[in-house]
């Protein structure tokens, strides 16, 4: 980017900008959702293979103790048909043999002495007869108790087990301590299956979630791309360019927002390429009046007799093109604050009366009739007079411009309650509802079918309502079909 310094010699800036991780909104979005994403579903396969691992065990160890119950049962009915103890061991141990395929389990059954009496799988010929080294666990089961854990028979498995101990009752006595050993990697093997599977399913809903989220992260950034480039055209003084607008969300309502400001700047410089073209037409008939009746002074061409009545023209331009300069800076110093108000009491009624009588001449030209209609002979208000005096000053000549030959002018004044309402009405055409809003718009300038005696650059009525709008009063229009057009403002009374 090129600058001059105060010697007018051309130097280099160089644009700094920081570098961003994520460019692009498009980025921003499909990283966040998709930061969202990861972690929710990190954390529901965490918290699902936790939950399903326990309830897993807890249903292995379910399944465990009622078959050790079934067990138990068939235990005691054997014994109480009055067989021998080796027909009741044999039948039990078809049982456990039946269970010990179900689960891939280990069953002992122990005597009180410690002693195994029944050793299903691998084991059974090594601990058949064999005294159990750890009497704690047993006595458990030999109080009637019912137990379960994954400790305590380390030395007799190669992996860790998951045990139950139930009691099998005789008679009235527990006479044996029936174990069931399922080794817990047989267990972990059915939850890493599940996990698997787990994983699976969220790999794919993890893709298919990542397509939906990358096109609509693009559906929603292509418009705000295409507002971007809009913008910049606008930034260029294209204003005919228009966001689409599909939908009702924010970014739609953005588009809107966007396409009524490109109108409006739109209606703006147009405005202000018909007050450039007005200012140039107002401007350049009284300079090539003051420049031909100059030269023609000087030239000889108009006869010393007539000077002074062409110099007064002269004057008269002049004093017309000063009004017009004076309009637009002060118009400018209002807009920017740098006309402060000088509030004090007058009487608004003599004020209208005494602007009144600057109009007797075009009230006789155009056959006008005049109605004032007052509130009372006098009437103090709390404002600006200087200003006050320009609103009135503007309404007015707005009014006996428009109004139609031998129309009627009507200047009313109400008081209600605090306020009083200033009323200036004029017969003539209406105004169209479409205009109503813009005649208070800078550089406005109303259709010329409304009047023939238009003069002027549109400001008038901007200056009025950025008085009223300094005053904090109101300020408006009534204008409808066949009735006679009214503009009001209000001001404090005292």
């Amino acid at each position: 980017m090129e600058h001059k310094n105060s010697m007018g010699s051309r130097i280099q800036v160089r644009e700094i900008k920081r570098k961003s991780l994520f460019p692009t909104l498009f980025s921003k979005l499909l990283t966040l959702y998709l930061s969202i994403l990861v972690v929710t579903f990190i954390f529901f396969f965490a918290i699902f293979s936790n939950a399903f691992q326990k309830y897993y065990v807890d249903y292995t160890e379910n399944i465990m103790i009622k078959q050790a119950k079934l067990i138990a049962s068939e235990y005691q009915e054997v014994g109480s048909m009055k067989q021998s103890l080796q027909k009741t061991l044999e039948r039990v141990f078809l049982r456990v043999e039946v269970l010990d395929s179900y689960l891939d389990a280990t069953t002992w059954i122990v005597d009180r002495d410690y002693n195994m009496v029944v050793a299903s799988g691998k084991q059974d010929s090594m601990m058949m007869d064999r005294k159990l080294a750890n009497p704690e666990v047993i006595q458990e089961v030999f109080k009637g108790n019912v137990i379960s854990q994954q400790t305590g028979f380390e030395q007799y498995f190669a992996t860790p087990v998951l045990t139950v101990g139930y009691p099998i009752i005789l008679g009235n006595q527990i006479e044996y301590a029936l174990f069931i050993h399922t080794p817990m990697p047989q267990i972990q093997k059915i939850i890493d299956e599940v996990r698997d599977i787990l994983m699976k399913a969220v790999f794919i809903t993890t893709s298919i979630i990542f397509v939906l989220i990358y096109f609509m992260s693009k559906q929603m950034t292509k418009p705000l791309k295409q507002m971007n480039q809009i913008a910049k055209k606008i930034a260029n003084g294209d204003f005919e360019k228009r966001v689409s607008i599909d939908g009702e969300d924010e970014i739609s309502q953005l588009g809107s927002s966007l396409n009524y400001m490109a109108g409006e700047l739109d209606k703006i410089e147009a405005n202000r390429k018909s007050f450039i073209a007005n200012v140039s037409h107002d401007m350049r008939s009284p300079l090539t009046s003051i420049q031909g009746f100059v030269t023609a002074i000087l030239d000889g061409t108009i006869p010393p007799e007539k000077h002074e009545k062409y110099l007064r023209i002269v004057l008269n331009e002049s004093q017309r093109m000063i009004k017009m300069t004076n309009d637009i800076l002060e118009l400018n110093k209002m807009e920017e604050g740098n006309l402060p108000l000088k509030k004090m009491e007058f009487d608004i009624h003599e004020m209208i009366r005494d602007l009144l009588d600057n109009f007797e001449q075009v009230t006789k030209e155009k056959e006008v009739k005049v109605n004032v209609i007052l509130d009372k002979k006098d009437q103090m208000v709390f404002a600006d007079p200087e200003k006050i005096a320009r609103v009135v000053q503007n309404l007015l000549d707005n009014a006996f411009k428009f109004v139609n030959k031998q129309g009627t002018i009507e200047v009313e004044t109400v008081a209600k309650q605090h306020k009083i309402w200033v009323y200036i009405r004029n017969s003539g055409p209406a105004i169209p509802e479409e205009e109503q809003k813009s005649i208070w718009e800078r550089f406005y300038k109303a259709d010329l079918s409304r009047g023939k005696d238009k003069k002027g650059m549109g400001i008038g009525l901007v200056i009025v309502k950025e008085t009223m709008k300094q005053h904090n009063e109101e300020l408006g229009i009534i204008s409808k079909e066949g009735e006679m057009v009214t503009f009001y403002f209000t001001l404090s009374k005292i």
